[in-house]
């Protein structure tokens, strides 16, 4: 086990670097500056001032410099300054994860729910009119965007019936039950997109699970369908699955993005969004980092889980 997670950690280093430069060279491949955002269109800008600014700002040094530079003081704990209001770019982010990770957990967890009940259902007759239908719905939702479904839902259950809010989020320390109803419609918007991912996934296990001689022998000794289903062939198929939440933890946190824009979350999403407007190479760099480094993490966990709990992946990997 150890050399699995050693050579795991090794792979998972050589991702995030590889990352952290393509997010570098592709941010400043894009039109604009920080520099030229900050000061504006007006007929007063000269360039004397955007020079002083873009070597304040550090940026007219060589590219490689700043993104040593940049890793040097992540490192160190230190992600920088907004280019745009010159506050820490750790104390911006650190107020804006708390929402998007509660909205990430509640998500995953509310496709994991709509998932599994279908997946069974689906398995139980294979080809029949059920499983039919539920692999067209969750074929429908793969292709659903996550933000239209959130201003479908806001139509619905905001402007028309009036049951839940459109835009807002309440901490829910403050107030819990208003937290919780903030919630619903986001969740729901990226669950839409994210459950068919865990349902297609877990439908094919289960569906090899009941074919299986160890379902079959138990189906001869008297074990009624659903104690087959549920004791055997569901734990059996599920351990595979768990690779399936690396996956949608990363579509969630990537769908977050636009989803919390459109609730008016102020979360990773808005932060990002407004950076990107912003041209700000200081925060958006190091939110897209983030965000690669948990589904880098939370993929991580999910492997050495498996490893560890199916001895079909340790047969494979050594």
């Amino acid at each position: 086990m150890v050399r699995y997670v050693i050579r795991r950690i090794a792979i998972s280093i050589v991702l995030l670097i590889a990352v952290s430069m393509l997010i570098f060279i592709v941010l400043r491949a894009l039109p604009g500056s920080p520099v030229t955002a900050r000061l504006g269109t007006s007929q007063g800008v000269t360039q004397e001032m955007i020079n002083r600014l873009t070597k304040s700002a550090g940026l007219d040094r060589p590219l490689a410099s700043q993104y040593l530079t940049w890793i040097s003081g992540i490192l160190h704990g230190n992600l920088g300054t907004s280019y745009f209001t010159g506050q820490p770019v750790s104390s911006l982010i650190g107020a804006a994860i708390g929402p998007t990770l509660e909205l990430t957990i509640i998500s995953v967890a509310l496709s994991v729910v709509i998932a599994v009940p279908a997946a069974i259902a689906s398995a139980r007759r294979p080809g029949g009119w059920l499983d039919g239908i539920i692999t067209a719905v969750s074929s429908a939702g793969m292709a659903f965007p996550p933000f239209v479904a959130g201003i479908v839902l806001i139509i619905v259950f905001s402007v028309q019936v009036h049951l839940l809010p459109a835009r807002g989020y309440v901490p829910f320390l403050t107030n819990p039950v208003q937290n919780l109803r903030d919630m619903i419609l986001p969740a729901i918007s990226l669950a839409v997109g994210a459950a068919p991912l865990v349902l297609r996934y877990l439908r094919n296990e289960l569906v090899t699970s009941l074919d299986s001689n160890y379902t079959r022998t138990a189906a001869g000794k008297g074990a009624s369908e659903a104690r087959v289903l549920l004791r055997h062939a569901l734990p059996n198929a599920t351990l595979p699955s768990l690779t399936m939440i690396g996956l949608i933890t990363g579509y969630t946190l990537g769908g977050s993005v636009i989803v919390e824009y459109a609730f008016g979350f102020s979360g990773l999403g808005v932060l990002s969004i407004q950076s990107a407007f912003n041209r700000d190479y200081a925060i958006l760099q190091s939110v897209v980092l983030l965000i690669s480094t948990l589904f880098i993490l939370v993929s991580l966990a999910v492997d050495l889980i498996s490893w560890r709990l199916d001895p079909r992946t340790r047969g494979r990997h050594g």
